[in-house]
């Protein structure tokens, strides 16, 4: 079982085998529709309820293998994700195809749940997964009024049925639920010392294979997933081809202006950014950074992981840089009383009871 570590890698290599149900019933979906938007506004350890929730889902609409990234919502990038499956030697290939904006299938371009299979192929299917004995891949993005947190992947194999519109809607009437709780993964355990690694860098070519590394980027591989798990070094590098895969990608389409960077949470709590930028354009190679985060770089993203208001967000900015209630009145115009009310609601989304509670929480 996997740590409470919101960004766990706990990927084996197939899941359970699955009894179809010719239908589910409404009742049995309404049931688990009910569930699974309970458990998402649960407290607790975000992984905990997210492998709850698949197991939810498993028996109404019914999968093999399954994948749950997380993204940085800056950038739309998927970091690190939870799942069985076995497609491992095809990731960089599909990791690729994941940033291609003119694919209806891809992550970044994709706005509602899709079902891409034998009826409706797309370069996913037809490139990668029907040729490794995948029949159908139902996906479900996860957006919510901050971005894009990851993505939900449900799989069949080639001699299972493929999902049906209603599978579909159901997920799609979840998606938020499934959101919401990958949203709150990132606000767990973030006071949480830096890591003593220095900056890493490694080459990678057009086709995401490694060229070079120096070894304090091999250091961070090493803490980004579990040891001992079943194919940890490509768990580990999931993040790097997602970013690399970026860079070609933008270059391909003239899309320089796209973000290549990531922040993501290793295995000892400690923070990494992770960038990538072209190396040599015609050796078709990309240069990707390791390097630890400072706490600027995160308080962003926390912020929005509790769903802070944007003038939430400028009053908690403002107490982390050491300004007490007059000062952020000022400094935002608003009276010490709005900024009194600001922070009751700040307090109830962050559960810290004092200013000392949440600055320390936050700022480190």
């Amino acid at each position: 079982m996997p740590s409470g570590h919101p960004n766990f890698l706990g990927f084996s290599t197939r899941g359970s085998d699955v009894q179809f149900a010719a239908m589910a019933t409404g009742a049995a979906r309404h049931r688990c529709r009910e569930r699974v938007v309970a458990l998402s506004g649960a407290t607790g350890d975000p992984v905990a309820l997210r492998l709850e929730m698949v197991e939810l889902l498993r028996p109404v609409v019914g999968f093999d293998r399954w994948c749950w990234p997380v993204c940085d919502p800056a950038s739309g990038l998927a970091t690190t994700a939870l799942g069985e499956h076995d497609y491992w030697a095809v990731l960089p290939r599909l990791l690729l195809l994941d940033q291609r904006l003119d694919a209806d299938d891809a992550l970044p371009a994709l706005a509602a749940p899709r079902a891409t299979g034998r009826r409706n192929p797309g370069l996913r299917f037809t490139d990668v997964l029907g040729p490794v004995g995948i029949g159908d891949e139902l996906r479900v993005p996860l957006r919510d009024r901050h971005g894009l947190w990851g993505c939900l992947d449900l799989m069949r194999s080639s001699d299972d049925p493929p999902f049906s519109e209603d599978d579909v809607a159901l997920l799609h009437s979840l998606s938020e639920a499934l959101a919401r709780v990958t949203r709150r993964g990132s606000a767990v355990g973030g006071a949480s010392p830096p890591s003593a690694l220095s900056a890493g860098v490694l080459v990678l070519d057009a086709e995401l294979d490694v060229r070079a590394a120096t070894p304090s980027a091999r250091a961070w591989l090493g803490e980004l997933a579990p040891p001992g798990m079943p194919f940890a070094d490509m768990a580990a590098a999931a993040v790097v081809y997602n970013l690399a895969a970026r860079v070609f990608a933008r270059g391909a389409a003239g899309r320089a202006q796209e973000p290549a960077s990531a922040r993501v949470r290793s295995i000892t709590g400690s923070w990494a950014v992770v960038e990538a930028d072209d190396l040599d354009p015609f050796e078709q190679t990309v240069a990707v950074t390791i390097r630890p985060a400072f706490a600027a770089e995160i308080l962003d993203l926390r912020l929005l992981a509790f769903d802070l208001t944007a003038r939430e967000r400028e009053v908690v900015a403002l107490l982390v840089d050491g300004n007490d209630t007059r000062t952020v009145s000022d400094r935002l115009f608003l009276s010490p009383h709005t900024i009194q009310d600001h922070l009751k609601s700040i307090f109830v989304k962050t559960g810290a009871r004092t200013r000392k509670e949440l600055v320390a929480t936050l700022a480190r």
